[in-house]
């Protein structure tokens, strides 16, 4: 979906949350399920004022970048984890080596 209109892209995502029954509900598809822009579109939604949906978008944002942040922290350490486990468990490195590798990674 992209949001051009006076509706921002978190009060969309926000609202296909929210409304995700109806959506799966609409849906169509034999090797995964897909709405059409025509079954889509009948599906009510309360557009708020544009000083309200600026005053949203505003609160929101911060907390949307930080969840993006910590994803993207989580998947290094995900990588981290992946790549010095096996090592420490067969005694290929040692945890002082491990913290040296870790340091220069990050």
């Amino acid at each position: 979906m992209i949001c051009d209109g006076p509706v921002s892209n978190y009060y969309a995502l926000n609202w296909c949350r929210y409304n995700m029954e109806e959506i799966q509900q609409r849906a169509s598809g034999t090797t995964f399920a897909e709405i059409s822009k025509a079954a889509f579109r009948p599906i009510p939604m309360i557009v708020p004022a544009n000083i309200i949906m600026n005053r949203f978008t505003e609160i929101v944002d911060p907390l949307y970048k930080s969840i993006s942040e910590r994803l993207k922290e989580t998947r290094t350490l995900v990588a981290l984890r992946d790549s010095l486990l096996p090592k420490l468990l067969s005694g290929e490195i040692r945890v002082t080596k491990a913290e040296k590798w870790m340091s220069e990674m990050v």
